[in-house]
């Protein structure tokens, strides 16, 4: 993965993310600032992913590592504008890739684990941060309600370690982005008319099934209890599992 921020003409609404390739060959690109826009311009934010063969050794796993003009262009050379882009970054950093397996538990007594020490993940989506509130949230919530810490670690360890192992999986096989690999598999030679290589109500279920795995259906996040520790304390101060126990 190569990463940098180059300043540019605004595309699409201004405001638009898009994702440009497939799994083997991907551009990223969003703005991310504001303070450009009374001249026209903006500052676009942009990740180059691009696969290399299995036998070769992974790059250098520093997250500052600076990477050549020419080691990240080349690959892209062909995509229409991307290449401007690339050489208008002042610093380009390179990284690899990488996630890990689930882990069996992330319960060690008065000890857990939260984010990407519990469950580093692909950046398919945007979610590696979405996940990490997430398990803030819980955590939170069950040392507040449970005052040994090791009821609490152990029940955060069973509400979340599974949800986030589902979502770690699915951004392996590429998360709601899945869109891209199916069009490059069915048409790689191009296509006229996207409706003709993938429909959409395919479309719709792969954002569908990625929401329900992530946590942010609407209908599930609509319908199931807050984790709010507030919602779970009566007025007088009891905890209401305690009152029901009582």
């Amino acid at each position: 993965m190569w990463r940098a921020v180059t300043e540019g003409e605004p595309f699409l609404s201004g405001r638009s993310m898009i994702s440009v390739g497939h799994f083997g060959r991907r551009m990223v690109v969003y703005p991310i600032s504001r303070r450009h826009e009374e001249r026209g311009r903006a500052l676009i934010n942009w990740v180059a992913e691009f696969k290399i063969a299995g036998c070769r050794p992974m790059p250098v796993q520093d997250r500052v590592h600076t990477a050549r003009l020419e080691d990240a262009l080349a690959p892209f050379a062909a995509f229409l504008d991307v290449p401007a882009l690339i050489r208008g970054a002042a610093t380009i950093y390179q990284h690899p890739m990488a996630d890990r397996d689930p882990l069996p538990t992330w319960d060690f007594g008065r000890i857990t684990l939260l984010g990407d020490a519990a469950h580093s993940m692909h950046p398919t989506g945007g979610n590696g941060a979405s996940q990490a509130i997430l398990d803030t949230r819980v955590l939170a919530r069950e040392l507040a309600l449970r005052p040994p810490i090791e009821a609490a670690v152990a029940a955060y360890d069973a509400a979340r370690r599974p949800a986030a192992a589902a979502a770690v999986v699915a951004n392996r096989a590429g998360g709601p982005e899945r869109p891209l690999e199916l069009v490059e598999e069915r048409a790689p030679d191009g296509f006229a008319n996207i409706d003709d290589v993938v429909s959409r109500e395919e479309l719709e279920e792969i954002a569908r099934a990625y929401k329900r795995t992530a946590g942010f259906d609407p209908e599930t996040l609509n319908n199931r209890p807050s984790p709010s520790v507030r919602s779970a304390i009566s007025p007088q101060g009891t905890r209401l599992q305690d009152r029901e126990r009582e």
